[in-house]
C-alpha cells in the first residue's frame, strides 16, 4: 500500500470512530471550522474579488500541507497551499484564503491534504460566488409574498426549498435560489436582485426576515428574549441565517415598517425604535448602510383624536438625520398601491427603484440624476402678509406638480382629488386653507387662501377626507388614496412629513461690490440668524449663474480673483439658516479699464503696505490722487474716511482696530471706485 493509500485508509478510520462538531464540518480526520458549502455566496472587496476562507485542523501527523485548487467553470485557474502547523503535537493546523471573481460564473475548490508528491482529496464544493449581501426585515410589505417567474440561480438566499410545512425550523438555512425558497425573499428584493444581475452582472444574495403584522415590539422582545439567536424566533431567524451566510460585508440592511402600528394606532414608536436599531449595529456590524423605508399612506377613518400615522411616517424620514450609517427612501408614489399593499407589478416597481437607489454608490453608475425620493429642508413665509409659503427640498431634485386628479367616490360620483389640498397647517386636516401650489426646480410654492400664522406644516393625510373610496372589506375604514403626489421627474414620491417648521423670509443682503485691478472685492453686513451664505455669478444676461462660493455665517466678504478684464459680471446672494432663506441681492460690476487705462500689465494705480499690518498702514498712489478714501470692518462699518487732494500717499493709524480683514476704498473724482482688502493682525 503506498502512502496515499495508508493515509486515507487512516483518515477514514478516525472519521468512523469519532463524532463531528455541530459546527465544524468533518472529512475523515480533517475537522473545517471554515469550509464553503455547495452554492455559497462571499462577499466581494471593493477590487471586485471574494476572499473563500477554509481552516481547520487535521487530526493524524505525517502530513506536509493542505492546499485547495480553484476552477471556474470547471476549469482550473488557482492553487495555493498552507504548511500544516503541529507544534511537535500530532493535531495540525491550517488556514487558506483562496480569491474569486465577482460575476456570473461557477467556481469550485478542491482540498487535498498533501504529503510530498501525494496528495488525497478531502472534499470538494461546487457552485461557488462572489457577489453582494442585502438584509430585508419588516412587515408584509418587507415579505412582499407575491410570486413572479424570474428566477437565476446567481439570485440566492438562506432558507430552504418550500415544502409542506411553511413554518420555521432549524433546518432553514440552506443555500437556495432565491426564487423558490421559504422563507421567500419577497417581490421586490428578487426584482432588486434581477436588476443587479442584468444591468452589473453582480451574483447577489438577499436574506428577509420579515413577517406580515409584525409589530416592532414583537422584534424587540424576541430580540431580549433568550432564544435570539434561535431560527424559530423572530429577530433570532433572520439573525441565525445571516451568521451560517457568515458575510463579510452586508452593502444594506433594509427596514420597511410602520403600517401595523398606524392601524392599532401603537404610540411609542421612536423609542422602541431606537433599541432595536441599537441591537442592529450590534449583532449586525458587517452593514454598510441601514436604509429606513418610509410606508406609504395608510389613512383611516377621523375617530381617533390623536393619530400616529403622520408622525410614525415624519419619524421614519428623520431617521436618515438621528442615527449614523443610515439612509431612507419613501414608498409612497410607488403604483399599483391598494391602500395597504402593491399588486406584484408595484412590488416590482419598487425594487427597481431600489436598484437605482443603490446604483450609484454600489455599483459605479453615472445615473444618479433624482434616483433619491425628495426630501423636505425648510419651508417658510415667502411675503410679510404671510400669504406664501415655499417648501425647499435638496438640491437637484426636479419637482412636478401634478394635475388634480377625479375618481369614483365612496357615493359613485365623481371626487376631485387636487394636491393643494393635502397640505395642512398646525395639523389641521379638516381645513383646506391653500389655494394652488405650483413646483419649479426643488422648489414648491403654496399659496394660502387667507393670511396665517400658523407654525407648522404637514404633507398627506393620516386619515381620509369626505367620500375617498374604501378597500373591502368596507368596514376595516380603510382609504385607498392612490394621489395626486408631489412627484421628481424620475416618478419618485416625496416624503411625507408631519409639523415641520414654518419660518419666515430672511431680509435681503445688501450687496456691495468693489473691483482692484484684477479682482472685484464683494462685501455684505451681517444678516441676523444667517448661518450661510451662497454667491453666485452671471458673465452675460444670457449665461446661467454658477455658484462661486459657499460661506458660513461668519464671512462677510469675498474677492473674486477669478476674471477677465473688459467683461461685466453680475453677482447675486442668498442668505440662509435652518428654517429659511433670503432673497437674492445683486449688483453689477463693469471691469472696463480704470481711467482709460489699459490694466492688463500688472500696474497698480495704489498699493497698500505693510500687509498684514498691526500698526500703520501706508497708502501710496502711482500718480497724485484726488477723491475719497474709506476703510469699512468685515459688517460694512466705515471706520475711517478722508477726502484727498492731489495726493501722493496717505498713512493710517490702525493700532487700536481689532483683528480681521478690512476693505480700503478710493473713489476719484471722476466717480470711479477701487479697492483692496488688508489684514489687522
Amino acid at each position: 500500500m503506498n502512502f496515499t493509500h495508508s493515509k486515507l485508509f487512516l483518515l477514514s478510520f478516525l472519521f468512523c470512530c469519532t463524532t463531528g462538531s455541530a459546527i465544524a464540518q468533518r472529512f475523515f480526520s480533517v475537522v473545517f471550522d471554515k469550509l464553503p458549502r455547495d452554492m455559497q455566496l462571499y462577499a466581494r472587496a471593493d477590487d471586485n474579488l471574494a476572499e473563500v476562507p477554509i481552516s481547520g485542523v487535521i487530526e493524524l501527523a505525517g502530513w506536509d500541507h493542505m492546499s485547495v485548487v480553484t476552477f471556474r467553470n470547471n476549469v482550473r485557474v488557482g492553487y495555493q497551499k498552507s504548511a500544516i502547523n503541529y507544534g511537535g503535537k500530532t493535531t495540525g493546523t491550517f488556514s487558506m484564503k483562496p480569491k474569486i471573481k465577482a460575476e456570473m460564473a461557477d467556481y469550485s475548490v478542491e482540498v487535498y491534504a498533501c504529503h510530498a508528491t501525494d496528495s488525497a482529496l478531502i472534499v470538494r464544493r461546487n457552485e461557488l460566488v462572489g457577489g453582494d449581501f442585502y438584509v430585508i426585515s419588516g412587515q408584509s410589505n418587507a415579505a412582499a409574498t407575491v410570486f413572479g417567474a424570474w428566477s437565476s440561480k446567481y439570485a440566492r438566499t438562506i432558507a430552504r426549498t418550500p415544502d409542506q410545512t411553511p413554518a420555521i425550523l432549524p433546518g432553514d438555512t440552506l443555500w437556495t435560489v432565491a426564487a423558490w425558497s421559504w422563507t421567500y425573499v419577497g417581490a421586490w428584493g428578487l426584482e432588486m436582485q434581477k436588476e443587479i444581475l442584468e444591468r452589473d452582472s453582480i451574483p447577489t444574495c438577499v436574506i428577509n426576515g420579515s413577517l406580515p403584522g409584525a409589530k416592532l415590539t414583537e422584534f424587540l422582545n424576541s430580540r431580549r428574549s433568550n432564544d435570539s439567536s434561535s431560527i424559530s424566533s423572530l429577530y433570532g431567524s433572520l439573525r441565525k441565517r445571516v451568521n451560517v451566510a457568515s458575510p463579510s460585508r452586508i452593502r444594506a440592511f433594509i427596514w420597511m415598517h410602520g403600517e401595523q402600528e398606524v392601524f392599532e394606532n401603537i404610540p411609542n414608536y421612536a423609542t422602541e425604535y431606537d433599541q432595536l436599531q441599537k441591537f442592529w449595529v450590534r449583532d449586525y456590524p458587517q452593514v454598510e448602510q441601514f436604509v429606513v423605508v418610509q410606508s406609504n399612506l395608510i389613512i383611516l377613518r377621523n375617530d381617533n383624536p390623536n393619530p400616529v400615522g403622520g408622525s410614525v411616517r415624519d419619524f421614519l424620514r428623520r431617521t436618515k438625520y438621528i442615527y449614523p450609517k443610515t439612509d431612507h427612501f419613501a414608498a409612497i408614489g410607488t403604483p399599483d398601491y391598494d391602500g395597504v399593499h402593491y399588486h406584484r407589478s408595484g412590488y416590482e416597481e419598487f425594487g427597481r427603484r431600489m436598484y437605482r437607489f443603490f446604483a450609484p454608490r454600489v455599483y459605479g453608475s453615472k445615473d444618479s440624476d433624482n434616483v433619491r425620493s425628495p426630501d423636505i429642508k425648510k419651508a417658510f413665509y415667502t411675503n410679510a402678509e404671510k400669504k406664501e409659503i415655499t417648501l425647499v427640498f435638496e438640491e437637484g431634485q426636479e419637482l412636478k406638480w401634478p394635475a388634480d386628479s377625479t375618481i369614483k367616490g365612496q357615493d359613485g360620483k365623481p371626487l376631485v382629488l387636487s394636491l393643494k389640498n393635502f397640505f395642512f397647517l398646525d395639523g389641521d386636516e379638516k381645513k383646506a386653507a391653500f389655494s394652488a401650489g405650483k413646483a419649479a426646480g426643488n422648489q414648491v410654492t403654496l399659496t394660502l387662501k387667507e393670511p396665517s400664522n400658523a407654525t407648522k406644516l404637514s404633507y398627506l393625510p393620516t386619515f381620509y377626507p369626505d367620500n375617498l373610496p374604501l378597500q373591502w372589506p368596507f368596514e376595516q375604514n380603510i382609504g385607498i388614496y392612490a394621489g395626486p403626489y408631489l412627484l421628481n421627474k424620475r416618478g419618485l414620491g416625496a416624503f411625507s412629513f408631519d409639523k415641520v417648521g414654518i419660518g419666515v423670509l430672511l431680509p435681503s443682503v445688501k450687496l456691495s461690490a468693489n473691483r482692484t485691478y484684477n479682482s472685484v472685492i464683494l462685501t455684505w453686513p451681517a444678516v441676523e440668524t444667517a448661518t450661510s451664505y451662497v454667491l453666485q455669478r452671471e458673465k452675460s444676461e444670457s449665461a446661467p449663474y454658477e455658484v462661486v462660493k459657499q460661506l458660513d455665517g461668519q464671512s462677510l466678504s469675498f474677492e473674486d480673483r477669478d476674471i477677465q478684464l473688459n467683461a461685466t459680471y453680475t453677482y447675486r446672494i442668498q442668505a440662509f439658516n435652518d428654517i429659511s432663506q433670503s432673497g437674492y441681492a445683486t449688483v453689477t460690476v463693469d471691469l472696463s479699464p480704470i481711467l482709460g487705462n489699459e490694466i492688463g500689465a500688472r500696474n497698480m494705480l495704489w498699493q497698500l503696505f505693510p500687509n498684514p499690518t498691526d500698526r500703520v498702514l501706508r497708502v501710496e498712489f502711482k500718480n497724485a490722487a484726488t477723491g475719497t478714501m474709506a476703510v469699512l470692518n468685515a459688517k460694512g462699518q466705515i471706520l475711517h474716511r478722508k477726502a484727498l487732494k492731489a495726493s501722493k500717499g496717505e498713512e493710517i493709524n490702525v493700532a487700536n482696530w481689532p483683528t480681521g480683514t478690512y476693505l480700503l476704498n478710493f473713489e476719484n473724482q471722476d466717480g470711479v471706485r477701487t479697492a483692496q482688502q488688508f489684514i489687522k493682525r
